[in-house]
């Protein structure tokens, strides 16, 4: 017998993890070993806060605001200048 929901929910958790390790978004780059650095570090947030004394509320809070600050990083870091290919487009013409 198989279960389907065992484990439900974890989605955007593996996600968060492989943004959070430095895995890119669109694909392409990224390493396993970056992968697992950021499933601890969410381990570790998501076991620190509430010996803290932190709120549940509270607790998702920082975990989606760690999400977001790796995904801003992530396309910041992997971001091209429009205004470069331009000039190189009219520069060859």
């Amino acid at each position: 017998m198989a279960y389907v929901d065992i484990a439900g929910g974890f989605e955007l958790d593996v996600v968060a993890a492989c943004v959070n390790g430095g895995i890119a978004i669109a694909g392409g780059s990224g390493t396993v070993a970056g992968a697992v650095m950021g499933a601890l570090f969410l381990g570790i947030i998501k076991n620190a806060l509430p010996v803290v004394g932190i709120s549940p509320f509270w607790q998702m809070a920082i975990s989606g605001s760690a999400l977001l600050i790796a995904i801003a990083s992530n396309t910041l870091s992997q971001r091209d200048s429009g205004r470069i290919i331009l000039k190189k487009a009219e520069a060859a013409e």
